[in-house]
């Protein structure tokens, strides 16, 4: 059996779709409003009236009902003429055209209430935009696979889709044991810096709500209790990081689970296509002339493990949104050559000679962190001199590092890309084709030109990339080859 959809004229969204305008405008109003909950919870039960605050919150969620029904009646869209037309707006009401050849990528999401009430969220992406131009909210599965098949067809108003799934060759589905290798691999110290913001943002909207439990008190007296002794401040920073990274591995688990949950990588005619998600479902498809350049990405403990991160960079507009990078997690070594197959046709991986930056790299890092340990001991000072024990940790560590990074850094370079690698404990390796440069510059402060050496900053549609402490011939020369490949190169970048 198959559907007919016609978009040569203007048509709504599924009717479904007020119920998910209805849950965004509810979200964001209480997103926005959260702080008055504390408040509310440490008022004198004589002033609340109850009666007037439930009329408030039923005249708020009659509003918001209002709102979604005008937002579902006034968005209306078309193709016509290669263009993809959207009317949307209740008072302020705006009208947009979209070439096809703008059109980038096309993505399908499901948040939670999408998935119960069956329908698909649309997202189409421009390119040089900062954000996503259009989101359609609800439409019919049947019908969002024929709206992107008509915007990439470049030139059908009316489509037909078969129900039956076209074949595709399963390269990577991950199970619950890859998901816990993932989350216990992570980098924790980001959820660790993560929750120590959560705290210290929402402690001051919560300071009254603390006081009244009497539990900023008890906090105060422990600290003064353990304030007297060397060995009772050692001992409180050792339980709160521990604490502090129990709970850190617990978000890193949830946030790994949740986004990569049910995790499917496609293969169809040289084109990934990637389906994940548990709360909010995603499917993202990866086109090989769309994609600016690869990270894998990697660490001690994943090595041990056999599994790799990889990311995919796409061309940008302005700063880059690390949420909107597409990252595939709990790839192994064959699943890596397999994409160096699809993306890097024909170049030669083996036998490949490793660069190092010259040795003056070195020399920068250690001065900078001499002067993170400068400054750190300053902090001290004016804090309590009982914390410089923290040197004998921290001096050794910033010089493993240090010796780390450099170790990790190097690149290789032939006639057809451009492979970096850097790190400290973890390990990234950059893959960049030369005809995907946008532009590419060599710059050299006072004591590198004593020392013959220049950073090159290498430009492209998806952000910048840093070669450190390059000897100047060589430099110069990979900057006129790189230039060369990409002025004569006639094959697609984006």
């Amino acid at each position: 059996m198959n559907n007919t959809f016609d978009f040569s004229e203007f048509s709504r969204q599924s009717s479904k779709g007020i119920i998910v305008n209805y849950f965004i405008i509810l979200y964001k109003s209480l997103k926005s409003s959260w702080v008055l909950i504390p408040i509310l919870l440490t008022k004198d039960k004589t002033e609340l009236n109850l009666t007037k605050i439930l009329l408030a919150v039923f005249a708020i969620l009659i509003y918001i009902l209002i709102r979604a029904i005008l937002i579902y009646l006034n968005f209306k869209f078309k193709i016509k003429d290669n263009a993809f037309i959207l009317k949307q707006g209740i008072l302020n009401k705006s009208n947009i055209s979209v070439p096809f050849e703008k059109i980038q990528h096309i993505n399908f999401k499901q948040n939670f209430i999408q998935q119960l009430i069956k329908v698909t969220q649309v997202e189409i992406e421009t390119a040089g935009a900062k954000t996503v131009e259009i989101s359609i909210k609800a439409l019919s599965r049947e019908s969002a696979v024929a709206l992107k098949k008509a915007l990439f067809a470049k030139k059908q108003e009316t489509v037909i889709v078969e129900n039956s799934e076209p074949k595709k060759e399963l390269l990577h589905k991950i199970t619950f044991s890859d998901l816990l290798k993932v989350s216990i691999s992570e980098n924790h110290f980001k959820s660790l810096m993560l929750l120590f913001a959560f705290i210290f943002s929402g402690y001051v909207q919560v300071k009254d709500f603390l006081e009244t439990l009497e539990l900023d008190d008890k906090f105060d007296t422990l600290l003064e209790e353990n304030a007297n002794s060397l060995i009772g401040d050692l001992l409180l920073m050792i339980f709160l990081f521990v604490f502090s990274f129990i709970i850190s591995v617990l978000i890193s688990f949830v946030t790994t689970f949740v986004r990569h949950f049910n995790l499917q990588v496609s293969l169809e005619n040289n084109t990934l296509e990637i389906d994940q998600g548990l709360i909010t479902k995603q499917n993202n498809i990866i086109k090989k002339q769309k994609v600016q350049s690869i990270e894998v990405l990697t660490n001690p403990i994943k090595e041990k493990l056999g599994i790799y991160n990889v990311i995919f960079r796409q061309a940008i507009s302005g700063k880059i949104n690390y949420k909107k990078l597409i990252k595939v997690v709990g790839f192994n070594k064959e699943h890596i050559n397999v994409l160096k197959d699809v993306f890097f046709i024909n170049t030669n991986f083996t036998n490949k000679e490793k660069h190092k930056p010259d040795t003056y790299y070195k020399v920068q890092l250690f001065f900078r962190s001499f002067l993170f340990l400068a400054f750190l001991n300053g902090v001290i000072i004016l804090i309590s001199t009982k914390l410089f024990f923290i040197n004998v940790i921290l001096a050794p560590l910033l010089i493993v590092l240090v010796l780390l990074k450099y170790e990790k850094s190097y690149y290789f370079f032939n006639k057809d890309m451009l492979v970096i690698g850097a790190g400290q404990i973890a390990t990234k390796t950059t893959y960049l084709e030369h005809f995907k440069l946008q532009h590419i510059k060599l710059k050299q402060t006072f004591f590198q030109k004593k020392k013959d050496v220049v950073n090159m900053v290498i430009q492209t549609a998806s952000g910048k990339i840093i070669l450190p402490c390059v000897k100047t011939k060589k430099a110069i020369e990979m900057y006129n080859f790189m230039l060369y490949k990409s002025e004569t190169s006639t094959k697609k970048w984006m």
